[in-house]
């Protein structure tokens, strides 16, 4: 392993304060590791959440409320600052405002290694849907960070096409409606999680490829390409070429289909991207040379799955270790 995640949210449960961060990047430095951080200031959502409970704001519409750009921002640069200070690379999960979007630009534009990762989500559902007035499909949208207003949405667009943020992905974690309904008097005891592996790939040629947001060799990048050699398992991911692994994916650009609960293989009960009609799909899926997916059949068997180890960061990381060493404070020699 390559990586390790820490959680800058959910105070009193698993969230990392500026000492864990401080020790755990200067030990994955000397291992080789890459950090990856869920940026969002947990004490200050903590506060929120309170003073909206307290107001009587308990539905799925304070989730956002207590979560503004601004908390998710912060993070995002108090861990970029102490990365910096560390000499640390850092990779941020699930960017989801502009606000972030530009710490991650002016960090890179300095010569800080961070990299940005987006959620087919956020580039493409606006918080409004935390205003439903059916609670079960409000809270089946409360993940974190939530749902922003649009014009976040450019910003995301953006920064993928320009490479300052370099991979999509979907944080797929997935609450029944059962499990949901647990907060349904508490919006702070409703599971933070949403379904969306399975139509992420559609959804981002949609939304990106056919607006022309996204050059169809873009899309390969921040879907493959960029996070097989972000996390060191290039080439055998990431590329098509003697050696690699034969994980590859025949795509219709001209295929349509409207994403529906009814017509998922998850069976979880809800889908975010409810009622959307995408084109482009995919018509065949091969997993290590074998047939696992063919116009709508998944072949897919028990056990097939494969651990694929990382290797650590060695030639990438020995260079910024002697680079802070190089720039590392050096006693003054005083007479006696």
């Amino acid at each position: 392993m390559n990586s390790f995640k820490h959680f800058m949210a959910y105070k009193n449960a698993i969230m990392a304060d500026d000492e864990v961060l401080v020790n755990s990047f200067t030990r994955a430095l000397e291992l080789g590791a890459l950090p990856t951080v869920h940026a969002e200031n947990g004490e200050l959502v903590f506060q929120m959440q309170k003073k909206l409970m307290d107001a009587g704001i308990t539905g799925p519409e304070a989730h956002p409320l207590s979560r503004p750009p601004a908390v998710e921002a912060e993070a995002a640069e108090r861990a970029i600052r102490i990365a910096e200070v560390l000499g640390t690379p850092l990779y941020i999960v699930h960017v989801s405002c502009e606000d972030s979007v530009n710490a991650i630009i002016r960090a890179r534009s300095h010569g800080q290694r961070v990299y940005g990762e987006a959620l087919a989500g956020h580039l493409t559902i606006d918080e409004s849907v935390y205003r439903n007035p059916d609670w079960n499909v409000a809270a089946a949208h409360v993940m974190s960070p939530p749902f922003r207003a649009k014009h976040h949405q450019d910003a995301l667009w953006g920064a993928l096409a320009a490479g300052h943020l370099h991979t999509t992905a979907t944080d797929h974690c997935a609450f029944c409606g059962e499990q949901k309904g647990v907060g349904k008097d508490d919006f702070t005891k409703i599971p933070n999680g949403c379904a969306g592996v399975e139509d992420r790939m559609s959804v981002l040629w949609d939304a990106g490829v056919n607006t022309g947001r996204l050059t169809p060799n873009e899309f390969v990048r921040v879907t493959s390409t960029n996070c097989a050699q972000i996390f060191n398992i290039y080439p055998r991911k990431g590329a098509i070429q003697a050696g690699s692994d034969a994980d590859l994916v025949v795509w219709d650009p001209n295929a349509t289909k409207t994403i529906t609960t009814a017509g998922s293989v998850s069976k979880v009960g809800y889908n975010v991207f409810e009622g959307r009609k995408v084109s482009g799909l995919a018509k065949v899926t091969v997993s290590r040379g074998k047939i696992v997916w063919m116009d709508g059949d998944l072949r897919t068997e028990k056990g097939a799955g494969k651990y694929v180890k990382r290797p650590a960061f060695t030639p990438m990381f020995g260079a910024l270790k002697r680079q802070a060493e190089l720039h590392a404070p050096q006693p003054v020699k005083r007479a006696a």
